[in-house]
């Protein structure tokens, strides 16, 4: 296959060419890429698929594999990428002119380039895949991946790149932290977050200009690459990248034990005080289809200091002075007491607002002050910090995510420990991380 003279080749801008240069390791068979606006993403996917080809004839794939770029929609796909594809590609690679009703490219060596939207994705089975590119990422059904693009690319052993920039906390974001290090981090994924300003093709006065003009989620969004979070988030305080950090468990200092009564599942939310006054999350427990009493044998089991339980407080929903959930007509609350345990918790409920806001400036204060940490590994707390939302149109917390039992235990303890309730009963310690 011909090559093109050096002198013609395009040039990479450096964070391009980061990109690039990862593709087609064994590490990197899936690239990640979020890049801001105008960063240069549809001159980048037009080399990859350049080099895709060039790929296929070097590892003697298959014909009947074929080199995919896909947008969210045909129609968007053949505005952004045909044109560009048909100049990318030398006349001398091709074995016939291009077929401009179907929008793909057939090579001298046999393989086939295309162009597909993934909105009617079902539609695509049936030939094998050796690259695809998957552009604006964000904007397609996750579905397309899992039930199509995916299983086409296991014959070959096919390559992908997903790039775009940021909509939120949806499948964009979860294929990007399988491409970083941590909890979700998956073998043979890779992944990088660029800004527009980094991409070298926008000035930082029009970047400013922006940001004059645009608030500020919507710039982060747009020009930072950033993840903003759903609208109406809750606890919007919290921060992955702010507030993740390792809190190991110290033996010999006391727990601190926020935690929900709901039944399924029994959340509860472990926590203990930092050297720097800090909470620090080590722990959590989730147990469906439970109780209190199994919730306290598991927190007994996994923090007991030989046969005593005294070094443990819990902070509970107050409602469960008055729930009964035992055969024996026990309260929440006399289970929890009946096992060992310090109990802290008000005679009513704090109002819903104020235990919100008092979990939100723990996790960052107006004065941008952070007063509580959570470990890498309580992977369902930091998702539910993130993803618990209020109802469309009210005030009120969504119940129907799943996502609340760990934040109300959370927002339980920080409310009782922020302000520590009047009619308790006493117990040998009490912290109170007020400033």
């Amino acid at each position: 296959m011909a090559r093109l003279r050096k002198a013609e080749r395009p040039k990479l801008t450096r964070p391009q060419w980061n990109i690039y240069q990862h593709g087609w390791r064994p590490e990197c068979r899936f690239r990640v890429a979020v890049c801001g606006r105008r960063f240069g993403k549809t001159f980048e996917a037009q080399e990859e698929m350049r080099r895709a080809v060039r790929m296929a004839v070097k590892h003697d794939i298959g014909t009947e594999n074929e080199i995919w770029y896909g947008a969210p929609t045909f129609k968007q796909a053949k505005r952004v990428m045909w044109n560009r594809l048909k100049k990318a590609f030398p006349e001398n690679w091709l074995a016939k002119k291009p077929n401009e009703s179907e929008c793909n490219l057939t090579m001298k060596s046999g393989h086939i380039v295309r162009i597909v939207g993934l909105d009617n994705y079902d539609n695509l089975r049936g030939s094998g895949l050796w690259f695809f590119l998957g552009d604006e990422w964000a904007d397609t059904k996750p579905e397309a991946w899992r039930e199509t693009i995916r299983p086409m690319l296991s014959t070959a052993g096919g390559h992908g790149l997903f790039i775009g920039t940021p909509k939120g906390f949806n499948h964009f974001r979860d294929a990007y932290l399988r491409g970083q290090p941590g909890p979700q981090h998956e073998d043979g994924w890779w992944s990088c977050l660029y800004t527009s300003l980094a991409g070298g093709n926008i000035p930082a006065s029009e970047i400013e200009a922006a940001r004059r003009d645009m608030d500020i989620r919507q710039f982060r969004q747009e020009y930072d690459a950033s993840f903003e979070t759903y609208a109406g988030r809750v606890i919007y305080a919290f921060s992955r990248a702010d507030n993740v950090r390792p809190c190991p468990f110290i033996i010999g200092r006391p727990l601190l034990v926020g935690m929900d009564f709901n039944i399924n599942p029994m959340s509860a939310t472990v926590w203990q005080r930092e050297d720097d006054g800090t909470l620090g999350q080590v722990d959590e427990i989730i147990l469906p289809t439970s109780n209190t009493d199994e919730m306290a044998d598991e927190i007994t089991r996994r923090y007991r200091r030989g046969d005593q339980v005294s070094h443990i407080t819990i902070y509970p929903d107050p409602a469960g002075a008055q729930r009964k959930t035992s055969a024996q007509g026990r309260t929440d609350i006399s289970i929890l007491r009946a096992k060992g345990f310090n109990v802290i918790a008000s005679a009513s409920h704090p109002l819903v607002r104020d235990r919100i806001n008092v979990t939100n400036s723990m996790f960052c204060s107006a004065d941008g002050h952070r007063s509580a940490f959570v470990d890498p590994k309580c992977a369902k707390s930091i998702e539910a910090y993130e993803r618990q939302t209020y109802r469309e149109g009210t005030g009120e917390p969504d119940k129907h995510s799943g996502y609340d039992h760990i934040v109300d235990a959370t927002g339980y303890l920080m409310f009782s420990v922020k302000c520590p309730p009047q009619r308790a009963r006493l117990t040998p310690t009490r912290f109170n991380l007020g400033r």
